[in-house]
């Protein structure tokens, strides 16, 4: 969920009982300042921590969803999964409180936008703009995985950048799953996620999707902010899916041919079918990146031209006269 600031349509009286309800749960060490986002399971309100002199971001599960047991876990297991994860670009919560069927979430505030926002309909990130993004993204995933965590759930409205240097966060672990959880691992199977940024292993619901479903959902992300489109197209949810089942990705470079080799075949590979064709980890996803932006930044310095021909001159007479006694090489 993306910590902005979009027109909710709160009522009075509803925008009051988010109130009270952080209230009910905090006390008085949270002030609400005003409502950011609502998503299916939730609202983010913008907080004031009175006691930490902080503004935070305050998540609070909404009343019908916490009627169901599954929901108040899956919350809970988010709020613990983003607080056991420490990490410069993972949106970390500092405070889980429930009650009853209510349950909050206190979560670091990023004032900023979305990536989804950012990119709107068909907008466009230069490539080092994206390699900015996808690397230390990458970093973030590479963490969450090391700790036995799989997202699931990474797309653009899910990481956030940060106004003032553009620093990326990852966040909305609402539909992780744990390797240490027998209730998170059952879930595997299950069709949770965003169908347009989903890996066909997670369309299908197979049973042994892994951390390779979180590198192709990032690859999915940086080919959308390269090449303003996502490689698959449909008018539905079901139509998008039997597409990324059936078909290899389209060759980012057919659509953004501006796109350096390099990172286009990074990027084609993170979005192989076949999850074992794909990077092995998102530490070796990083690492390519931080290859191919190397590569973008590299400038000769001001005498390697001459050191090269140097070393192309001619050969001394006597080695010249060695090199012709030679025999032709035969040809293959």
């Amino acid at each position: 969920m993306a910590f902005v600031e979009p027109d909710l349509g709160l009522d009075p009286a509803e925008y009051e009982a988010w109130c009270a309800s952080v209230a009910l749960l905090a006390g008085d060490r949270y002030e609400v300042v005003r409502p950011l986002a609502r998503g299916g399971m939730s609202i983010v309100l913008l907080g004031y921590d009175r006691k930490e002199r902080r503004h935070v971001a305050l998540k609070l599960l909404e009343p019908t969803q916490g009627a169901l047991v599954e929901n108040r876990e899956r919350f809970r297991r988010e709020a613990l999964i983003s607080a056991q994860l420490d990490h410069p670009n993972i949106v970390q919560c500092y405070q889980f409180l429930h009650q009853s069927r209510s349950a909050l979430a206190v979560m670091r505030y990023v004032p900023g936008q979305s990536l989804a926002d950012r990119l709107g309909d068909s907008g466009r990130l230069d490539v080092r703009s994206t390699l900015s993004l996808m690397i230390p993204l990458a970093g973030a995933l590479a963490c969450a995985h090391r700790n036995g965590v799989v997202h699931r759930d990474v797309k653009p409205a899910n990481i956030l950048i940060q106004n003032h240097d553009h620093h990326p966060f990852l966040t909305d672990f609402g539909i992780a799953t744990l390797r240490t959880s027998d209730h998170s691992r059952s879930e595997v199977g299950k069709g949770f996620g965003t169908p347009a940024f989903m890996a066909p292993e997670q369309v299908l619901g197979r049973w042994d999707a892994d951390l390779r479903v979180d590198i192709y959902s990032l690859g999915l992300v940086a080919y959308r902010a390269l090449a303003g489109r996502l490689p698959f197209r449909g008018e539905s949810a079901i139509s998008l899916a039997a597409q990324r089942t059936a078909r290899e990705a389209t060759p980012l470079r057919e659509l953004a041919p501006d796109v350096p080799r390099r990172l286009a075949a990074i990027v084609d590979r993170c979005l192989a079918r076949n999850p074992r064709r794909r990077q092995r980890s998102c530490d070796d996803l990083r690492d390519a990146l931080v290859h191919c932006q190397d590569k973008l930044d590299w400038k000769p310095s001001p005498g390697a031209f001459a050191r090269f021909f140097d070393r192309i001159r001619p050969l001394p007479p006597a080695r010249q006269r060695l090199a012709e006694s030679l025999p032709t090489p035969l040809p293959l």
